[in-house]
């Protein structure tokens, strides 16, 4: 079906975008990125030796702003995108259409796209929306355009593989708010949970409870890489250390282990999910396996 014909994405795409409710989005998510920036931009000019007089500062000051601009975007894309999508299959079942949408000629891989591009949408004008306060940055100096680049395809990607986490609960759950709590709770295990489990391994290594080396394990240099794929903040934070360092933009040595840098690792890691939870949803979402599903009178 041609992108353009596909009934389920410009409805989705016409009834979020018409109302209020994307306007307020938009309008609070730059507000908070603003009034975040804005209080750290002062309070750096403000702790300078020299104060406003200082031109000296302006690198700093536009790393701040590039890395508090980024850093609270993607906060809120974690928790946002997911929520775009809770709703899409959910809310077709709260209103009683879910049986006439799977019944129509449409296959379940056209309403998957159309509920998803209509979705992405909305993420992708989040994302884009923060170029003009990350592009304040360049005023100051401090920040390359390949860092700026590369951040903003760490939150494209990050859009999309919580975007697709968000769509498999919408057709696994019932309700919309089961939904969300569900897609918002696995953010949560990942963001929180990749870091402890971090804590947990390098406290057990450290302690030769295994009786190996810490740093002679390519099995605990192999976990570590692993776990900074999986997290975007320890991706993009690790990333962009490597530039500040002037090191390689593709590779980056681990002891004494050369591997691909974070955001190629991260973006490949979140490809690989996104297909996994898009494949899964595919397959869940047609009359049969909901029928199934649903409780017998």
């Amino acid at each position: 079906m041609n992108i353009r014909s596909n009934p389920v994405m410009l409805k989705e795409l016409r009834g979020r975008m018409r109302g209020r409710k994307a306007v307020v989005m938009l309008t609070s998510y730059l507000s908070v990125i603003g009034v975040v920036t804005m209080l750290l931009y002062l309070l750096v000019v403000s702790t300078s030796s020299s104060g406003w007089n200082n031109l000296d500062i302006g690198p700093e000051v536009g790393r701040t702003i590039f890395i508090t601009v980024i850093l609270v975007a993607l906060v809120q894309v974690c928790f946002l995108t997911p929520s775009l999508t809770a709703g899409s299959i959910a809310g077709e079942k709260e209103r009683q259409s879910y049986d006439l949408l799977v019944t129509t000629l449409l296959s379940p891989w056209d309403i998957l796209f159309g509920k998803m591009v209509a979705a992405l949408s909305f993420a992708l004008l989040l994302v884009l929306s923060v170029l003009p306060l990350a592009g304040l940055s360049f005023l100051f100096g401090g920040v390359s355009a390949t860092e700026l680049v590369i951040a903003m395809l760490g939150l494209i990607v990050t859009a999309l593989t919580y975007a697709t986490i968000g769509i498999f609960w919408s057709i696994v759950m019932r309700t919309t708010i089961g939904a969300t709590i569900m897609a918002q709770g696995s953010v949560l295990i990942l963001l929180l949970g990749t870091p402890f489990l971090f804590i947990v391994i390098v406290g057990l290594f450290d302690s030769s409870l295994f009786g190996v080396d810490i740093d002679d394990s390519l099995f605990f240099v192999g976990i570590i890489v692993f776990m900074i794929y999986a997290h975007p903040f320890m991706a993009l934070g690790v990333s962009y250390s490597i530039f500040t360092e002037n090191e390689d933009l593709f590779l980056f040595q681990f002891d004494d282990v050369v591997v691909l840098s974070p955001w190629i690792g991260y973006a490949l890691f979140s490809l690989l999910i996104s297909a996994i939870f898009l494949f899964m949803s595919g397959r869940l979402l047609n009359p049969t396996s909901y029928a199934s599903r649903k409780p017998k009178d």
